[in-house]
């Protein structure tokens, strides 16, 4: 037992290791295996990063207006996860803006430099998180801090469905190092991430009522479900950019429905 709870450790660890800049013990090493369970706990590592973003909108609104706390906390989730998904948004807006055939939409997406369509999608990304956590922010700094932690632990959930439901598309040197990540979601890993993400997207989000919890449950549910949709149908599947850019719409989707008028009816 002792030692299947370490392996479990080391594979959390793993999943931290690849989805942010957080150091992690030596002893936890490097195993192709873990990353392939790893995946069961990417929504447990949205619940670290949004932490992380939350105690920061938390700190920085005690000082500084809403819109400043809220581009602080903001800064704070790209700067400990290395703008990772931030990078894949990019290079999605790219490669879906300016391509037309799946092989297109591919290359462009591959070019580490970033486009018209990359610029101009992540700007809008990030100005309109910004600016819908400011105004969640102005009413009450702690719901923009839980929302911070339920934003981010869908986000990561996203990916889970859209490995499970989607092939992996990319058959060049990457895509084969990523293969066997790309095939780890089984319906067991699929149904655990999910229960852990419900449970932590209650818990965050129990102040605001039992509406609120449902309605974003079922809208990052429809946000992946549109995406994996969209996904299949340019290119027949999916790669680790569009799994960063359905994170970042999920996360964003959050953010807007709790700062919409209706919860405040």
């Amino acid at each position: 037992m002792w030692t299947a709870a370490v392996t479990e450790l080391r594979v959390f660890f793993t999943a931290v290791m690849f989805l942010t800049r957080i150091p992690c013990p030596r002893w936890v090493g490097h195993d192709p295996a873990w990353l392939a369970r790893s995946t069961a706990y990417f929504p447990l590592v949205g619940v670290v990063v949004g932490l992380v973003g939350g105690a920061a909108l938390w700190a920085a609104a005690r000082v500084w207006p809403p819109f400043v706390a809220a581009a602080l906390s903001t800064a704070a989730t790209v700067r400990v996860t290395g703008a990772f998904h931030e990078d894949a948004l990019a290079d999605s807006c790219d490669g879906f803006g300016g391509g037309w055939e799946p092989a297109q939409v591919l290359a462009i997406m591959k070019d580490s430099r970033i486009g018209s369509y990359g610029a101009v999608g992540l700007a809008l990304v990030l100005l309109t998180k910004v600016g819908a956590l400011a105004a969640i922010a102005a009413a009450d700094a702690g719901t923009a801090a839980r929302a911070l932690v339920a934003a981010h632990t869908l986000g990561r959930w996203s990916s889970l469905p859209l490995i499970w439901g989607l092939p992996y598309v990319r058959q060049d040197e990457a895509g084969a190092k990523a293969k066997p990540f790309a095939a780890a979601v089984t319906g067991p890993r699929l149904a655990a991430g999910s229960a852990l993400s419900a449970g932590v997207t209650a818990a965050a989000l129990a102040p605001l009522g039992p509406a609120a919890v449902v309605a974003a449950l079922a809208l990052a549910a429809a946000v992946t479900a549109l995406a994996a949709r969209y996904f299949r149908r340019r290119i027949g599947g999916t790669t680790g950019d569009c799994l960063g850019a359905a994170n970042q719409l999920v996360e964003l989707a959050t953010y807007l429905l709790l700062a919409s008028a209706w919860l405040r009816r």
